[in-house]
């Protein structure tokens, strides 16, 4: 398969596959008499596994050290591990998210909250301060 037809199964540019090849993530695949870059089967497998790693949010060194690794463990037994790590860091930051929201909505609701004898302009209760605005002067 040319590398251009490679390209669009993967849905990635060219240049994309040249890179990864310069970098090391893939092998220079063979060429042919016309020195057109022709990825057999074992290239296009590693391509694949290369492209749908990205997908999966992996950076290129995490990539490297996952195909690379000679650990004893498997590539399934290295991925799950990363997986896990990147549950529980998301896990981490919708906790964090949350927290924000909160705060922005226990805001949102003193503000909403704040008495109508006060000024228009105070904004006293969102920024949980005591008041010393005071109050609006009934005759204007």
């Amino acid at each position: 398969m040319l590398i251009g037809e490679m390209a669009a199964l993967l849905e990635v540019t060219p240049k994309t596959l040249r890179y990864y090849e310069r970098i090391g993530l893939i092998a220079p695949p063979e060429r042919g008499a016309n020195r057109y870059r022709f990825y057999g089967p074992r290239a296009a497998r590693r391509a694949q596994l290369v492209v749908s790693l990205r997908r999966l949010g992996l950076g290129l060194e995490e990539i490297r050290d996952l195909l690379d690794a000679g650990d004893g463990r498997s590539l399934r037994q290295r991925l799950l591990g990363r997986l896990d790590e990147q549950i529980r860091d998301r896990d981490l930051t919708i906790a964090r998210l949350q927290g924000e929201r909160d705060e922005l909505q226990a805001r949102y609701d003193a503000l909403v909250g704040t008495p109508r004898e006060r000024e228009g302009d105070c904004i006293c209760a969102a920024l949980l301060a005591p008041c010393d605005c005071g109050a609006r002067d009934p005759s204007g």
